[in-house]
C-alpha cells in the first residue's frame, strides 16, 4: 500500500521513526536468540525492509517536500537512520550471531546476502580492536553529519543573477518568458532549465561566463571545508582498515577492484579522446572568429551552434518538436514494446506535491502488478536540484517496490514544456534507473533492483540513452507543440549525424571529474582543491581554476559517488556494449528486451555484474562498442 504523503507532518515523521526503530529492535533481539541460520537472514532482511520503507516515508522528504520544516525533519531523520544502521553494524552480539552462521546450510542467495552482511560489520570495524573500532565509529558518525550538511547547503543555495534583455540575446521569447522579472531585469536562477537556456543559446559571452561562474560557485562559503574534512576522515578510515587510500578501500568490492584499474581505463581512453578533442576545437573555433581561445563557458553554446548548423535548424526551434508530455508518453510506449511492460497512470492524490505523477508497472503478458514509480519532474524551491532516481520502498519477491524520478525539466504549468535534446536524453537516462529499480526481483531486499556494484549501477541508465538516437524512436518522439507536425525525416537524419558533436570534449570533462574524485580520495587528498582540479584538467579548453570551486556543489562527492565517479564512464562503456545486441538483433526487439530484462535487470545484485553482462552478451564486455558509438 502506498504512503499518504499529503498527511505528513514533522510530528508524524518523528513518531513513524520511533515506531519503526522499536520494531527493528524487537527483531534484532529475535535474531540474537534464533538457532536457525536461515531465520536469522530472513529477519535481517525484514529489518532492512523496515528501514528502507521508513527512509522513503521520511528521509526522502528532505529532497522533495515543498515545506522547509518537513525537509529539515527529513534531513534529521536521515541522519538518525544512518546512525541506526551504524549502531547495528557495531552491535557485537549481533555480529557474532551473523558471523556464526554455517554457510553449508545456505543456498547461493543466502550465501551472498550473508557475505554482504559480514561486509557491513567489517566496514564498521568489527575485525578491529576496541580502540580502533571506537575511532572508526566517531569517523562514521561525523561523516554522516557532514554528508547531510553538504547536500543541504547545495539545496538551500539561492544564487540568482539579474540581466538586461540585451544581455540575453539569442534566447527565444518562450525562454525569456520562463524567467521572473525584477523591474526591467530578468531573474536567472540556478535551476537547470535556466542554466541550459542561457548556456546553450545566449550569444553574449560575458553573460555565459557570469552564469557559469555563479553556478560553479554554489555553496562555496561552507562546502569546501566540509568536503576537505570528509576526505580527511575517509583517509583515516581507510588507514584503520589497513588500506592506503579511501579509493583503494572502497573499490575493493566493485567491478574495477582497484584505483589502478580505473587509471588503466583512463590511460586507454585519453590519447584517443585528446586527439579527437583537438579536431573538435578547430571545428568549434571556426564558428566564431572573435574567439582566440575556447573557455569552459563557451562549450555548450558552440556545440549547440554547430548542431544547429549541421541539422540546419536552430536548437531553440528544435525544442518545439520535443514537448515533455509527448516525449514521456512515447518513452513509456517504447519501454512497453521492448521490455514486455504496461504503464498506467494512477491518481496522485496522496503525493507530496500536485505536480507529481504516480504510475504503476505491470507485466504485459500476465497483467501482474510489478511496482510503482513517481515522476517529480519540475523545479521548485528547496527541491533537489539535479536529476536522480530515489528509492521509496525496496521490494522483494513478497512485496512491491516504489521509487521516484526527481528532475528539473521545464514546467508545463508555467509555460510550454519544451525540452532540449540533452534533456530528452536525461529523461531516458533516469528512466533506465526506474526500470532497474522496479524490475529487480530477489527474496532479499539487499539484492533487488539497483543494489548492484556501484560502478555498474549506471549501465542500465546509460543504455537507455541509445533509443533516443534511433530513427525508429526519434520519429515518434517528435511532434511540433503547436502544429502537431512531425520533424522532417531529412532533419532527423541530420540530427542523428550531430550525435557526436563535441563528444570527445564532453567525455574529457567526465574523465576530469573522475580524476578529481580519484585525487581527492587518493594519496594527494591534502592538496588544495583548486590544485586537484588543475591536475585533473585533461581538456584543451580554458578553465579558471582559482576563480571557482565547483567541488563545493559537486553533490556526488558526499552523495554516494565518492571514489566512484569514474563509474559513469565505466558503466557507459558497458552500456554501449549491452546495446550492441539490440543493434545486431533489432532496436525494438521484444525478444532481446525480455532477455535484457531477465538477465540484467531482474537479477539485481544476486550475481556479480561481470557475470550478468556475460550472461546477456555471451562474452566478456569490451570497449569496442564505446569507440564505435562515439566515432572514435
Amino acid at each position: 500500500m502506498l504512503f499518504d504523503y499529503k498527511e505528513i507532518s514533522t510530528d508524524s515523521m518523528s513518531k513513524d521513526y520511533e515506531k519503526s526503530i522499536e520494531l527493528c529492535d524487537q527483531i534484532i533481539n529475535e535474531v540474537k536468540k534464533s538457532s536457525s541460520d536461515k531465520e536469522k537472514l530472513s529477519k535481517m532482511d525484514s529489518i532492512e525492509q523496515l528501514i528502507d520503507t521508513l527512509n522513503g516515508r521520511t528521509a526522502f522528504m528532505a529532497q522533495v517536500h515543498p515545506e522547509e520544516k518537513i525537509r529539515k525533519e527529513g534531513s534529521k531523520i536521515e541522519a538518525q537512520i544512518e546512525n541506526y544502521y551504524l549502531q547495528l553494524a557495531l552491535d557485537r552480539e549481533l555480529f557474532e550471531a551473523i558471523n556464526n552462521i554455517d554457510e553449508n546450510n545456505l543456498d547461493p542467495d543466502d550465501k551472498r546476502y550473508h557475505e554482504f552482511l559480514l561486509r557491513d560489520f567489517e566496514d564498521a570495524g568489527q575485525l578491529l580492536d576496541d580502540e580502533e573500532r571506537k575511532k572508526l565509529q566517531k569517523i562514521d558518525e561525523e561523516l554522516i553529519d557532514l554528508g547531510i550538511e553538504f547536500e543541504e547547503n547545495i539545496a538551500k543555495d539561492r544564487t540568482k543573477l539579474l540581466f538586461e534583455e540585451d544581455e540575453l540575446t539569442g534566447l527565444t521569447d518562450h525562454e525569456l518568458g520562463s524567467f521572473n522579472k525584477e523591474g526591467d531585469k530578468f531573474v536567472v536562477t540556478m535551476a537547470y532549465p535556466h542554466i541550459s537556456a542561457v548556456m546553450e543559446n545566449c550569444s553574449n559571452r560575458t553573460t555565459r561566463e557570469k552564469l557559469w561562474k555563479a553556478f560553479s560557485n554554489r555553496a562555496k562559503q561552507k562546502n569546501p571545508e566540509i568536503l576537505y574534512r570528509a576526505t580527511e576522515l575517509r583517509h583515516k578510515k581507510a588507514k584503520l582498515q589497513k588500506k592506503k587510500t579511501w579509493a583503494e578501500y572502497l573499490l575493493h568490492y566493485r567491478m574495477a577492484e582497484s584505483p589502478k584499474n580505473v587509471e588503466e581505463m583512463y590511460k586507454t581512453l585519453l590519447p584517443i579522446l585528446k586527439e579527437k578533442a583537438e579536431k573538435e576545437i578547430d571545428i568549434l573555433m571556426a564558428l566564431d572568429d572573435t574567439l582566440d581561445t575556447i573557455s569552459v563557458w563557451d562549450i555548450r553554446y558552440l556545440i549547440a551552434k554547430e548542431r544547429s548548423r549541421v541539422i540546419n535548424i536552430d536548437t531553440s526551434k528544435l525544442k518545439e518538436y520535443f514537448e515533455l508530455h509527448h516525449v514521456k508518453r512515447v518513452m513509456l510506449e517504447i519501454c512497453e514494446e521492448v521490455f514486455g511492460l504496461k504503464f498506467n497512470q494512477k491518481d496522485n492524490a496522496n503525493a507530496w506535491h500536485d505536480d507529481v505523477e504516480l504510475w504503476e508497472v505491470k507485466d504485459s503478458t500476465t497483467n501482474e502488478l510489478i511496482a510503482h514509480f513517481y515522476l517529480d519532474l519540475y523545479p521548485r524551491e528547496g527541491k533537489f536540484t539535479h536529476a536522480a532516481v530515489m528509492d521509496i520502498t525496496s521490494g522483494n519477491l513478497d512485496s512491491k517496490s516504489s521509487c521516484s524520478m526527481v528532475a528539473n525539466f521545464p514546467n508545463p504549468n508555467i509555460g510550454k514544456a519544451l525540452m532540449s535534446f540533452d534533456e530528452v536524453e536525461t529523461l531516458f537516462h533516469e528512466f533506465g534507473h526506474v526500470l532497474h529499480h522496479c524490475l529487480g526481483q530477489n527474496k532479499y531486499t539487499r539484492m533487488c533492483g539497483t543494489n548492484v556494484e556501484w560502478d555498474f549501477v549506471e549501465a542500465p541508465s546509460q543504455i537507455m540513452e541509445h533509443w533516443v538516437w534511433k530513427t525508429e524512436c526519434i520519429e515518434r518522439l517528435t511532434i511540433h507543440n503547436e502544429t502537431g507536425e512531425k520533424l522532417d525525416l531529412s532533419i532527423l537524419e541530420k540530427l542523428k549525424e550531430s550525435k557526436n558533436i563535441g563528444v570527445a570534449l564532453h567525455t574529457l570533462r567526465q574523465v576530469g571529474l573522475g580524476l578529481e574524485d580519484q585525487f581527492l580520495h587518493g594519496e594527494n587528498y591534502k592538496d588544495p582543491h583548486h590544485i586537484i582540479v588543475e591536475k585533473a584538467h585533461v581538456s584543451p579548453i580554458f578553465y579558471p581554476f582559482k576563480e571557482v570551486n565547483h567541488l563545493a556543489s559537486f553533490g556526488h562527492m558526499l552523495g554516494g559517488y565518492d571514489a566512484g565517479y569514474y563509474g559513469y564512464l565505466w558503466a557507459e562503456v558497458i552500456g554501449d556494449d549491452l546495446f550492441s545486441r539490440f543493434e545486431e538483433e533489432g532496436v525494438l526487439s521484444s525478444s532481446v528486451g525480455r532477455d535484457y530484462r531477465e538477465k540484467i535487470l531482474s537479477p539485481g545484485g544476486s550475481k556479480d555484474a561481470n557475470e550478468l553482462v556475460k550472461d546477456f552478451l555471451g562474452r566478456d564486455w569490451s570497449n569496442n562498442s564505446f569507440f564505435k558509438q562515439k566515432s572514435l
